[in-house]
């Protein structure tokens, strides 16, 4: 067989039309046939969630906090859940059965895999929303189908919040009264100490009061060494004043005026013998009262010496033995504070940890009865019943089997005149 024109072309086709008419009004029968008659509606129930930011809020909330505040929050803590997290969570084969049972769809012989291929899950940019798609041929049933997936998966979320707060609130529950049995076990130990002998208090005030006793000391010291210096200066200078004062005194004075002649000259002596006497001159010595008087002092201050040098004695050794106390007291009072710091950070501890535990226990069990859950995803836009179906398109099919239907006959057109045209030439 040869090239064959266009005009060749042509004729092949004018001379098989029919055939052509014929198989494509076939293909446009069997189309209308099967779109019209066989193939069945299908409709699409759309449901729109909104997830809620109210959660991460928290979390960040949460996770700025730290020490034994941090560990119980993340202890507590709702499970972060992201839009992703959302979108997967829906098809989640719990719901997909509560949805069967409540719908009854398995009397339709709807199985989890042929309602999960029902859905279409998409999530809107740049928004926190989750577009809920059911096609089926059933517009009612899709739109049921919608709606209760959309119900069943905000009580899935919210029964999973109130799940983990009542595993928190146990473990919080358990860890307090651990805690308080800790706290009361601190405290009895605090109160056994505070009863010791010789408490922090008491070694505080003993301490004190020796301070204030040596300083005391001190002070007498210095003065006791001033009197000294002052008793000290008084006697070398009475001292020096008697080196120079002689302790006799020598005098001339008449016979007569010496006491005992004195005496028998006033009773049996007569004028002129009187006389006599008292032109006699003789020379006595007689004890110097200035000398007497200043050696008394001497005595005197060498007296007040000896005591203010032996209350000074005293007192260094007053002053030693106060030192020697105040070291041993002053050891015994730094591992008396030293234990009263540990006890003390002890009962701040267990205190702040068994209030940090109670307080996170009435959150707990606040957020087991709030719903939280709801207020993590809700239902902005209810599935409606859709009121054209979406599949199949019937236009399209019956322009595409007509497609299909020439294209066919113009190839059994060409493949027959090919054939004919070969048996001819042989």
């Amino acid at each position: 067989m040869g090239e064959i024109s266009f005009r060749g072309y042509v004729e092949v086709l004018i001379k098989n039309v029919r055939i052509i008419a014929v198989i494509t009004s076939l293909s446009i029968i069997i189309s209308s046939v099967v779109n019209f008659l066989v193939l069945e509606s299908a409709y699409e129930a759309k449901a729109v969630l909104m997830a809620s930011s109210l959660n991460s809020k928290q979390q960040s909330a949460q996770q700025m906090t730290e020490g034994i505040e941090g560990f119980l929050n993340t202890m507590s803590q709702y499970p972060q859940m992201t839009i992703e997290t959302y979108k997967e969570q829906i098809n989640n084969p719990q719901i997909l059965q509560q949805t069967i049972d409540e719908l009854k769809l398995n009397e339709k012989d709807i199985t989890r895999r042929d309602l999960k291929n029902m859905i279409t899950l998409n999530t809107i940019k740049d928004t926190n929303l989750i577009t809920i798609t059911v096609k089926y041929v059933d517009k009612v049933l899709a739109k049921d189908i919608a709606n209760t997936i959309a119900r069943k998966f905000t009580d899935f979320v919210s029964q999973m919040a109130k799940e983990q707060a009542t595993k928190s609130s146990n473990y919080i529950r358990q860890q307090m009264d651990i805690e308080k049995e800790n706290l009361d076990n601190v405290l009895l130990e605090y109160k056994q100490y505070i009863a010791q002998p010789r408490g922090l208090k008491e070694l505080q005030a003993e301490f004190d009061s020796k301070i204030m006793l040596l300083t005391k000391y001190k002070e007498d010291l210095l003065d006791a060494s001033i009197e000294e210096q002052r008793i000290r200066s008084g006697l070398t200078a009475a001292q020096k004043q008697l080196s120079v004062i002689p302790d006799k005194i020598a005098l001339d004075k008449s016979l007569i005026e010496e006491p005992f002649i004195s005496q028998v000259a006033g009773d049996s002596m007569k004028g002129d013998v009187k006389d006599t006497f008292g032109t006699i001159k003789v020379q006595s010595e007689e004890v110097n009262e200035a000398y007497t008087a200043l050696v008394h002092t001497v005595n005197s201050l060498i007296i007040e010496l000896a005591n203010t040098t032996s209350q000074k004695g005293n007192l260094q050794n007053e002053i030693v033995g106060i030192q020697k106390q105040l070291e041993t007291l002053q050891v015994d009072l730094a591992e008396k504070q030293h234990q009263d710091i540990i006890i003390q950070e002890k009962v701040k501890f267990a205190n702040n940890t068994y209030n940090a535990f109670l307080e996170k226990y009435e959150e707990t069990r606040i957020a087991k009865s709030s719903a939280i859950g709801d207020a993590s995803i809700i239902i902005i836009s209810p599935a409606v019943e859709p009121l054209q179906p979406v599949a199949p398109n019937k236009k399209l099919n019956i322009v595409i089997s007509t497609v299909l239907g020439i294209m066919m006959s113009i190839f059994i057109a060409f493949f027959k005149e090919y054939w004919r045209s070969s048996v001819s030439q042989n």
